[in-house]
């Protein structure tokens, strides 16, 4: 810590001036620049040859700060004052800083003649500082050489005490104003700020001696401070007013409503007026005939366990006088507490509109209206920040809890953000939203259609609170906003609600407009593709049949122009070759043709169903004889390479039961007997049928199989019969997987992408539903529909 210490070994002695005076003060006892040090000096005798040095070395400044006994050393011991003396005719400028007071004013006045005295309060220790070297104690007596001292010619402690002792000699006062004061009795006019606690609440506690009457304006978050903190000091105030030794307590303050009833009840009990008025000044203030005191801190809710920390305190008569005047004239135009809680405790919660000029009285209202919704909650957020500021200080949760926890419904409109949508999930997620009915929240955006700068909300279509908007850069919620107004107003309210209704009305065309352009945009772009992919449809099976038809009208005219007389001999395998081509192209456009077709019944809702009952075992078992038959009379065995035989030792196909049975295509008897009865348009379920097994086919390989599978499916406690087609292809792309059975959905080289969409129509004019998943663990999909199963007594009457 320091660089040494000196022991006083020969004790303490009161009084060796004739040791002072004989000790020279030579040229070589001035310290050496090089030699910087900091030492603490311990005995009256070695203290005082330092200070004396000090004083010596000095040229310039002398610099010195003590608490009240400081004087009464510096002139009471008499080699001291005898340096102070000697510096002072060497032209040392000395400035003197200390306590003022009855007890030392003379050594004060004799200080006056050799240097510049202020005084400043509750002065601490003492320091001495010149240009070049520096001295403390802590520790000062009357008139008594000082015991110990810290000395220091380091630079950097030097100019930084020279820097402590300017800030004390701007803070105090002169020395001829504080003489005058003591004197004269003169009340020094004084504005300061308290910082400690103990302080501030021996200021409010000395009120109840040295006040007449004491005047109070605050919102309701002082009285419930009041209450926690000083209710004993207002008592003491009461007590002695009851005494007739006090004017007592008049207060003004704003309340909120029921919740505040009890509490204006307990200082009421003691006496204390109090009034209530909308609009509250900015500030919270106490003042009586002689003392202003002001909270400059701002209450938050969140801070309501703290004391208060900072308060501003003044004697000017000109603050009293003004804060006074305006009290009266609030007062005047007050309601009296004790009428209000009358008709609250009837039953009555009267109108009124109140204008909140605190951030923190906001947040306490906020907090109070919201959990009191009985129903719904509608709130409007003017931007990005003010949604995060009120998520930060707990607003957006409390929202959510209501929510939860009263069940009612909550619609918000908020800006469109991200920051605002993961908030939102967060809170979702930690409320357990997962159980609630989606209805319940509902947010939207306004970005387009908001003019308002302020956070609107409304309780229950009954009560309204309006956040202006002051400033949307502030991080915090209470820096943010300015002015708000509280209502309960049947007129007001309905504004804010109808005002409200219109923005969500506008949103809701917004959302619907913006879904019929996406699903116009849709519509072009899958007509478009559908145009493109239809003429390209049309045009493969048009070039063979206009091919083949050129190809046999040439070989039947060069038959005729070769043979003998004009007459033709036709090969038949060549012709029906060619015929076969035509045919099987005819087809093809007849297939484009009846999809065409088949969309627009489905898209004017006339798609008409021929049903009747069936065992829907024996049709598919049947529909997939029939489908291996035609393609072992065609020849057409699948395959993915053209040039592949096409001798057909097995089949593509199997059909596979519930049981997990394979039922070879031989003959009916080997149909189990248990039936799955359902009542459906044979050509049209056999058309879903055909178009699902046409489909596996083109995506799998030579010999492998596609497997067909019924199983009996229940949904909602109805029996329903389920056909599953299963391929070994390639499966579907997760790309088009969810739009699948949609429109023109299709990335094959083939096809309109029609056939899906017809099937799905199809199935669900059946009551039964549709779906297509890529097989786990292995290659190829499945795609599966349903048909309802009909009921015994159905099944009694349509087929026994």
């Amino acid at each position: 810590m320091f660089d040494r210490e000196l022991d006083d070994k020969d004790g303490h002695s009161e009084d060796n001036t004739s040791d002072y005076k004989s000790t020279p003060l030579s040229p070589t006892d001035k310290p050496n620049e090089l030699d910087e040090r900091t030492e603490v000096i311990y005995g009256t005798d070695k203290t005082t040859y330092m200070i004396l040095k000090v004083l010596s070395n000095t040229s310039l400044k002398w610099d010195n700060y003590t608490n009240s006994q400081g004087p009464s050393i510096g002139m009471g011991v008499d080699p001291i004052r005898k340096g102070f003396k000697d510096a002072n005719k060497r032209g040392v400028k000395i400035r003197f800083i200390t306590e003022i007071n009855n007890n030392n004013i003379q050594y004060c006045h004799e200080f006056m003649k050799i240097a510049e005295l202020r005084h400043i309060d509750n002065a601490k220790g003492g320091m001495a500082v010149t240009e070049k070297e520096y001295i403390a104690t802590a520790n000062l007596q009357e008139a008594q050489p000082v015991a110990h001292l810290i000395y220091s010619n380091v630079m950097e402690i030097i100019e930084q005490q020279q820097e402590v002792f300017e800030s004390l000699w701007d803070k105090s006062i002169p020395a001829e104003l504080r003489i005058r004061e003591i004197k004269e009795g003169y009340q020094r006019i004084s504005t300061k700020v308290i910082d400690n606690w103990n302080e501030i609440y021996e200021n409010i506690n000395g009120l109840a001696e040295n006040s007449d009457e004491v005047l109070i304006c605050s919102d309701i978050s002082m009285l419930k401070l009041a209450y926690r903190s000083l209710f004993i000091v207002y008592q003491k105030m009461m007590d002695r007013y009851d005494k007739k030794h006090h004017g007592g307590i008049r207060w003004i303050v704003s309340v909120n409503g029921k919740e505040d009833v009890e509490l204006l009840r307990l200082f009421m009990d003691m006496g204390i007026k109090i009034r209530r008025i909308k609009n509250l000044p900015i500030v919270n203030y106490l003042v009586t005939d002689k003392l202003f005191l002001s909270n400059i801190e701002s209450n938050h809710a969140s801070d309501h366990d703290k004391l208060i920390t900072s308060m501003l305190v003044s004697n000017d008569p000109s603050y009293i006088g003004h804060y006074k005047a305006i009290f009266e004239d609030l007062w005047k135009n007050g309601i009296d507490v004790g009428d209000l809680i009358n008709d609250i405790d009837l039953g009555y919660d009267p109108e009124r509109i109140d204008i909140i000029s605190k951030s923190n009285n906001v947040h306490d209202l906020y907090q109070t209206i919201v959990p009191s919704s009985k129903k719904e909650i509608m709130i409007i957020f003017p931007s990005t920040g003010a949604f995060i500021r009120q998520h930060k200080v707990g607003l957006i949760s409390s929202i959510f809890e209501s929510v939860k926890i009263n069940g009612v419904k909550l619609k918000a409109l908020i800006p469109s953000d991200r920051r605002i949508s993961r908030i939102i999930e967060e809170l979702k997620l930690e409320k357990n939203f997962d159980k609630l009915k989606l209805t319940d929240i509902e947010f939207r955006d306004i970005e387009n259609f908001l003019e308002t700068r302020s956070t609107i909300l409304i309780v229950d279509k009954k009560i309204s609170l309006v956040m202006e908007l002051r400033d949307d850069s502030k991080d915090s919620f209470y820096d943010a906003i300015g002015l708000s107004t509280y209502s309960n107003s049947k007129a007001g309210v309905l504004s804010y609600v109808l005002f409200f209704e219109n923005l969500w009305n506008q949103t809701e065309i917004s959302i619907n407009l913006k879904k019929a352009n996406e699903k116009l945009r849709e519509s072009e772009s899958l007509q478009n593709d559908f145009i493109h992919i239809a003429a390209h449809e049309l045009k493969n099976p048009l070039q063979p049949i206009l091919m083949m038809s050129e190809v046999m009208k040439s070989i039947l005219n060069q038959m005729a122009l070769h043979e003998p007389g004009g007459e033709v001999r036709v090969n038949p395998a060549h012709l029906n070759e060619l015929l076969d081509i035509i045919i099987r192209n005819t087809n093809k456009l007849s297939k484009l043709t009846n999809n065409v077709l088949d969309i627009t019944k489905i898209e004017s809702n006339s798609l008409i169903l021929d049903k009747e009952p069936i065992d829907m075992r024996k049709f598919v078992y049947d529909s997939i004889v029939d489908f291996n038959d035609q393609l072992l009379i065609n020849g057409k065995k699948y395959t993915s390479d053209p040039k592949t035989s096409e001798n057909i030792e097995n089949e593509i196909v199997k059909l596979i039961f519930h049981e997990n049975e394979i039922i070879e295509p031989i003959n009916d008897a080997s149909i189990p007997a248990q039936k799955f009865v359902v009542e459906i348009d044979k050509s049209r379920i056999l058309q879903v049928l055909t178009n699902l097994i046409d489909n596996a086919i083109k995506f799998t390989n030579l010999n492998e199989q596609i497997i067909v599978k019924l199983d009996k499916y229940i949904i909602n406690n109805l029996d329903f019969v389920k056909v599953s087609i299963k391929d070994t292809g390639t499966g579907i792309d997760p790309d088009i997987l969810p739009k699948l059975f949609s429109k023109f959905i299709t990335k094959s080289v083939r096809g309109t992408g029609l056939g899906l969409y017809i099937c799905k129509n199809i199935v669900n004019a059946h009551g039964g539903q549709i779906w297509a998943q890529n097989n786990v663990g292995e290659k190829g999909a499945t795609f599966v529909f349903t048909i309802p199963i009909c009921t015994t007594s159905s099944l009694n009457e349509k087929i026994f």
